[in-house]
């Protein structure tokens, strides 16, 4: 690799912390650091150690760990221009709550040098978030990814990796606009970039062996996520409703499953409405697919929906 890249995730909980491990080969100069709040002092003096099905327990060393976006946005730059290459969001940021934009606006500086700002990559659940992102950041590149990962992080800087590690990521230049008008026009030279550090970062999580990270046109990631959303709208809830169920537990129950498949369901007719589809891509997985490999995988380890380790 020709020169170092610097990659800052925000948000050192299960979800990060794993994907992170995943990236941070210093020996090959990517470099992953973190921004961490209750877990900062933990992860700044004994980093983050993964016990995974997959891989082994082992343990990281970030580059550097921040208490907060302003600290890693003054440490992390070299005079105007930040040093991120990337700044990869996996914490919960509530709307009604947080100005999302803004929270982040000192990491995505534009630089006063040809250079290329920070490519944002939102790894969260949900829809429809991207798109205050992208106006009130226009020239930033955006990419969007949908996982599907069961992770919990048993203690500060103490991850646990239990099953699956895909990664779905898909530029987002102005999804929401497409909708409305088709042929909406589209920054050629943010696009070209954007497909740029797509490529790149899906070849990055690859060579850490992650090797179902998958990219996605843009119109076919907002369907994945779409689907995504089933699966947590069916299974989130109905786990706490039901006294605490694990994912297995809850597909071994009859009258549960056939509650599940009427959730997930709706939300897909809902969807496939949005969308103007009959059907989604044969190549995404069915209700029943879904259903069978969340049973198939408890054999293994313990999967537990993200509302019931909350």
């Amino acid at each position: 690799m020709t020169s170092e890249i610097h990659i800052l995730i925000v948000g050192a909980g299960a979800v990060g912390g794993f994907y992170g491990s995943r990236l941070h080969r210093p020996e090959e100069g990517v470099k992953v650091s973190f921004v961490c709040r209750s877990n900062h002092e933990v992860v700044k003096r004994e980093g983050i150690e993964i016990e995974s099905s997959t891989f082994g327990k082992y343990r990281i060393k970030p580059d550097r760990g921040f208490k907060s976006i302003d600290h890693a946005a003054t440490l992390g730059s070299s005079g105007n221009e930040s040093r991120w290459d990337y700044v990869i969001l996996c914490a919960i940021i509530l709307p009604d709550l947080v100005d999302d934009p803004a929270f982040l606006s000192p990491l995505l500086k534009i630089p006063d040098t040809d250079r290329h700002p920070p490519t944002l990559v939102l790894i969260q659940n949900g829809v429809g978030f991207e798109d205050n992102l992208r106006r009130r950041h226009p020239k930033v590149p955006i990419l969007s990814a949908v996982t599907i990962v069961n992770a919990e992080q048993l203690g500060p800087g103490l991850i646990r990796h239990n099953h699956w590690t895909r990664i779905s990521i898909g530029s987002y230049l102005n999804f929401s606009s497409y909708i409305v008008h088709p042929h909406s026009p589209v920054d050629p030279q943010l696009e070209i970039h954007s497909q740029s550090q797509l490529e790149l970062l899906a070849k990055l999580l690859r060579e850490g062996n992650i090797n179902d990270a998958e990219i996605y046109g843009e119109r076919d990631l907002q369907i994945l996520r779409w689907r995504k959303l089933a699966i947590n709208a069916s299974m989130n809830p109905t786990s706490i409703l039901s006294g605490g169920l694990q994912s297995t537990d809850m597909v071994k129950e009859g009258e549960l499953r056939v509650h599940l498949e009427g959730c997930v369901t709706e939300v897909f007719e809902a969807a496939k409405i949005i969308f103007g589809i009959e059907s989604f891509p044969s190549h995404f997985a069915s209700i029943e697919r879904i259903l069978k490999s969340t049973e198939k995988a408890g054999q293994r380890s313990i999967i537990k929906p993200s509302m019931l380790v909350d």
